[in-house]
């Protein structure tokens, strides 16, 4: 061996050594010796930079690959367009990995591009462009416009979800699967041939088809059904509401928009007929802003989501926090497109995968899709906003929030409203539902309720201290197939629960326990727990006790004289065999005051024995979900961190004269400071308490408004003031 050859060897030994030592002697230090890094990123930075405060990189994907357990990565303050893409990313239960908004910095990851070329007449006030790239959903001043359509229908004046002005009906004599008439097509002077059919079908299932047979002028067209005929069965032609896409000569109000791919060129007629030149005009170019597999022990904190979303395979210990997702998901059909949808998930192996997967304090709003998928074990969904949720419900089924696969999953205190999917929240195995304010949705799509626990799903399932209300849908149900001898549910618990104008509470199978509900004012019987045979009703050994309801029945719209309440059913108030109103037993239930009033039927005339150990006050439970004397209110939905949801109701008129004040608390309260007056600019502290009742000590004289707010004291001192609501009481002197 030549000298530089030893020389060599010596070298790479000694490195070898010296790399091995340092190994060993960090692997022998506590993991606490080893500190956690800071990385930072801006839309100025550059991803040659070290990831420091001051020399932050450019890029959310340069930041992420630097990441390990323990690490924050934080973003300054501005727009992202980029598809981040994660594979094995891993922190620790005690040191999680973070992304989050630099403090008191707004955040946007945008899945949008600004249209910036040259705009030129086309008809009217409609302009066209060429583009460079496709888009599949367009923005003006950060407002979504409606896709070309025929009825007309957009987010803008909310019409989307009247279904009589924004979906059409085949006249059932004439029409069949496939082939459908509507005098309404006479106006179409263009052949709709080539456009996309949206179908809502029956119960939860819509599918999209192509026109393949349509003069203009003609009142009728045809349409393919191979590969959708699943969707057609049971169901007949004269529930087929529908509307059709996809042609540019359905493009006739301002706010509508149209692609066309075969030449790359874009449609608008901008509001207000503007030139689009002059506004801000953007489109949708990416679904997955943050695209995430096989990664746990991550937390996403304080980011907005524009025109894209996130989503999570096989993925567990992921917590996404205080983010907003304005427009996050769209369908493809402008391209074309009639694949399933890119839609907000987090999704593992199964039913009973690990997963435990949080979203918490997240505002989800205006998706053509369902506002999030997730399955797995030990999911939280908790105090998020959603609204304005799935036009179209053509995703896999009609969801705004599917969990049947989600087992032991606690979904609390969300408020939800305005959705077009038949179902609202689809629970899965072992689910606790408590505190959700859900009202305004199944639009779109026939059938369905707002919190649907299907035949498999009930046993263990919790649903409790929920409102739910203003739908065409049914409010809480237990289901089952309506078919001969199929399985029914059993063991699942429904209690405490505030359901008013919806179609109905509805209970199937057996061995469940319905308790303490206040159900009224539903456009069939308001609870029915069911033991009518041919609906598949069972309910044998089914306990129901202590609920108040204007009609309680064994059928959905007989009375309780043909159907009587099956199992063990006592301890009740029944409007119909009281021949009463629920009002007469409420203090103000318009107002949304669901206590009992004074000397009410209802006060300690409930039973003890229903399957858990109440709270009560006096000799026995009270009927009904609110206990006569209880010092605070329940009232679910979102939290805020200041003092929310008024009751009575901001604004309300015709309130009575002796009525508390109540609230929502701020989600960190310490003390709640009470403030009224008849000046909203002078108002006086009446109160200091930690609940969230106050009674007025000088009620106001009939017909005065009166003007109070609320502000929250959280840890250290620090207040945070309310808002100022009003009331205006009753003309009348009439108290409760």
């Amino acid at each position: 061996m030549t000298t530089a050859i030893k020389r060599k060897s010596q070298t790479v030994f000694l490195t070898v050594l010296v790399k091995l030592s340092a190994y060993l002697i960090l692997g022998a230090m506590p993991m606490s010796a080893v500190e956690a890094a800071d990385y930072f990123v801006s839309p100025t930075g550059s991803d040659s930079h070290p990831g420091s405060v001051g020399e932050p990189f450019a890029t959310i994907q340069k930041g992420m690959d630097q990441l390990q357990a323990g690490d924050t990565l934080r973003l300054r303050e501005g727009s992202y367009h980029e598809q981040v893409r994660i594979v094995s990313l891993h922190g620790r239960k005690n040191k999680p990995i973070t992304v989050k908004a630099y403090e008191g910095e707004q955040v946007t990851l945008d899945g949008s591009v600004p249209i910036r070329s040259t705009w030129a007449p086309h008809r009217g006030r409609i302009f066209k462009t060429k583009l460079a790239q496709p888009v599949w959903q367009l923005f003006v001043e950060k407002r979504s416009m409606s896709s070309a359509r025929w009825p007309n229908g957009n987010w803008i004046d909310g019409s989307l979800w009247d279904t009589t002005r924004s979906m059409a009906w085949p006249e059932k004599d004439r029409s069949s699967f496939g082939h459908h008439y509507n005098a309404g097509l006479k106006q179409f002077d263009f052949s709709s041939e080539g456009a996309i059919i949206v179908v809502a079908s029956g119960s939860f299932r819509t599918y999209q088809s192509l026109v393949t047979d349509h003069d203009a002028g003609s009142d009728n067209f045809k349409y393919l059904l191979d590969g959708v005929r699943q969707h057609t069965m049971g169901f007949t032609v004269d529930r087929h509401r529908y509307f059709l896409e996809g042609k540019l000569g359905l493009l006739d109000v301002e706010g509508e928009w149209f692609y066309d791919p075969g030449d790359s060129m874009l449609y608008l007629w901008a509001p207000g007929g503007a030139d689009p030149e002059c506004l801000d005009v953007r489109g949708k170019t990416l679904s997955y802003a943050l695209d995430v597999a096989d990664s746990s022990f991550l937390a996403i904190q304080g980011l907005d989501f524009f025109s894209t979303t996130f989503q999570f395979a096989d993925s567990h210990h992921v917590t996404i926090g205080d983010c907003r997702l304005l427009y996050p998901s769209y369908s493809k059909r402008m391209l074309r497109d009639l694949g399933s949808m890119d839609v907000t998930k987090m999704l593992v192996e199964g039913e009973f995968s690990p997963a435990h997967n949080t979203v918490r304090n997240c505002t989800i709003e205006y998706a053509d899709g369902p506002a999030l998928e997730m399955n797995g074990l030990g999911n939280v969904i908790e105090n998020c906003y959603v609204h304005d949720i799935d036009y179209s419900c053509t995703y896999k089924g009609g969801y705004t929030l599917n969990m049947i696969d989600a087992a032991e999953l606690i979904f609390r205190r969300n408020t939800i409203h305005t959705t077009g999917p038949s179902e609202l929240f689809k629970a899965g195995v072992r689910n606790l539902i408590e505190l959700n304010d859900l009202s305004w949705s199944g639009y779109c799509q026939n059938d369905g309720a707002m919190i649907q626990v299907s035949v498999k799903q009930q046993d263990g399932n919790v649903t409790r201290y929920n409102w739910v209300h203003d739908s065409v849908k049914q409010g809480f149900r237990f289901d089952n197939s309506n078919k001969p001898n199929s399985p029914w549910g059993e063991n699942g618990r429904a209690h405490h629960n505030v359901a008013w104008n919806v179609a109905r509470q509805f209970i199937k199978g057996d061995k469940h326990f319905v308790h303490n509900n206040l159900c009224f004012d539903c456009t069939m019987n308001d609870l029915s727990v069911s033991s009518n045979i041919a609906i598949q009703g069972r309910n044998f050994s089914t306990i129901t006790r202590n609920n108040i309801a204007g009609m309680l029945s064994g059928d959905i719209r007989k009375p309780a004289s043909q159907f009587p309440l099956p199992g063990i059913a006592s301890h009740n108030w029944s409007g119909v065999d009281a021949r009463r109103d629920v009002r007469t037993q409420l203090r103000d239930p318009d107002h949304l005051d669901f206590r009992p009033r004074a000397n009410s039927e209802l006060i300690d005339a409930g039973s003890t024995d229903v399957g858990i150990e109440l709270d009560y006050h006096g000799e026995a439970p009270d009927i009904g979900p609110y206990e006569y004397g209880d010092k605070n209110y329940w009232i679910p939905g979102r939290q805020l961190d200041k003092a929310s949801r008024p009751i009575p109701p901001h604004g309300a008129t015709g309130v009575k004269l002796d009525a508390d004040l109540m609230w929502l608390p701020g989600r960190e309260v310490r003390e709640n400071r009470v403030f009224t007056g008849t000046d909203p600019n002078a108002m006086e502290l009446r109160s200091v308490q930690d609940n969230n009742i106050f009674v007025m000590r000088e009620p106001p004289s009939a017909g005065a408004t009166l003007y109070w707010r609320v502000d929250t004291v959280i840890a250290g001192g620090q207040v945070l003031p309310g808002d100022i609501w009003h009331f205006t009481t009753d003309n009348k002197t009439s108290k409760r």
